[in-house]
């Protein structure tokens, strides 16, 4: 029994200063990846109601007047600017997403490497998988 207790403390890692930042930079990072996911799959929801809006402003019988939702208020709008307004919304909408899809393979990618780092020091006593 003591032998197992000696075995249990040799394979024991001390955690350094600097595996401490590590481990704390990869909870960081991937906090920040679940926001980024959540905020794609939401950008992604608002660019599908806005091309089915497009769509039935091209559907539309041609009365010239439309009600646009700014902000918390309804305003009527002609077709034309309906239209423009919400290409618009659609291009930045696309921008966000690909902004959000670099930022996203940015953090994968030092996360493999933080994995890698830490798994090599820690072995089976640490867990970084979601």
């Amino acid at each position: 029994m003591a032998g197992a207790l000696k075995a249990a403390e040799a394979e024991e890692v001390v955690v350094r200063l600097c595996d401490q930042e590590s481990i704390n930079e990869f909870g960081r990072l991937n906090n920040r990846l679940l926001e980024i996911r959540a905020d794609m799959k939401q950008s992604k929801l608002d660019a599908e109601k806005l091309e089915d809006a497009s769509t039935e402003l091209m559907m539309t019988e041609g009365d010239g007047r439309i009600m646009v939702l700014i902000g918390e208020a309804f305003v009527e709008v002609s077709e034309e600017y309906a239209s423009e307004y919400c290409e618009k919304k659609q291009g930045m909408i696309a921008k966000r997403v690909e902004d959000f899809a670099a930022e996203e393979r940015e953090i994968v990618q030092r996360c493999d490497v933080l994995k890698k780092t830490l798994y090599e020091r820690f072995g089976d006593s640490i867990n970084l998988e979601n």
